[in-house]
């Protein structure tokens, strides 16, 4: 601010000088003074310096930053990768140990002991239950109301179970009643 307010002054001389055409103002060396002056204020090595070192540590700062960003993500790539392929390898090794253990107790079971498995019907109509039980056991069911086909049910048909104790099974229910004549199953 000082050196400023010399400026102003200097210039005011010098405008004084001029308007007055006044010679016996030695303007040159207060000028060359003050500008020294300014310029090592504003433009002095040792601010450059400073600066020159502040700008050298940010740039570096700025790199090490950068550094660990990269580092930080090619790790998380690489951990990402090796976990993806190493599900795949472990679901691999998983579907091998499925089909051989599949293959060990289809070795094992006899090969109609898929066909001996219960089936299980769920909110299914009577009518569909009894044509796969008449098939599987060789008969003809018969229906004297039309509403009975349509009877909902859960069930689970175990196929060891004879014709016999499957009917006793399902006149437990209700509204099912089913009697046996030779190979007719008439459901009423």
């Amino acid at each position: 601010m000082e050196s400023n307010d010399k400026l102003e002054q200097l210039l005011r001389q010098m405008y004084a000088k001029e308007a007055l055409h006044d010679d016996d103002i030695d303007t040159s060396d207060i000028i060359d003074e003050e500008w020294t002056k300014f310029e090592a204020e504003h433009f002095g090595s040792e601010k450059r310096k400073v600066r020159s070192e502040k700008s050298s540590f940010l740039k570096i700062a700025a790199m090490f930053i950068g550094v660990l960003m990269l580092s930080g993500i090619a790790y998380a790539a690489i951990h990402i990768v090796s976990n993806h392929v190493g599900g795949d390898m472990k679901s691999s090794a998983q579907e091998v140990q499925v089909t051989n253990s599949r293959q060990q107790q289809s070795d094992e079971l006899p090969a109609d002991s898929t066909a001996m498995q219960p089936k299980i019907y769920e909110d299914v109509e009577l009518a569909t239950i009894l044509d796969d039980i008449a098939t599987y056991h060789q008969v003809e069911p018969v229906y004297k109301k039309e509403d009975s086909k349509h009877i909902r049910l859960y069930f689970t048909w175990d196929k060891k179970q004879t014709i016999d104790n499957l009917i006793d099974t399902f006149n437990k229910f209700e509204r099912i009643h089913i009697t046996r004549h030779d190979n007719i199953l008439i459901i009423e």
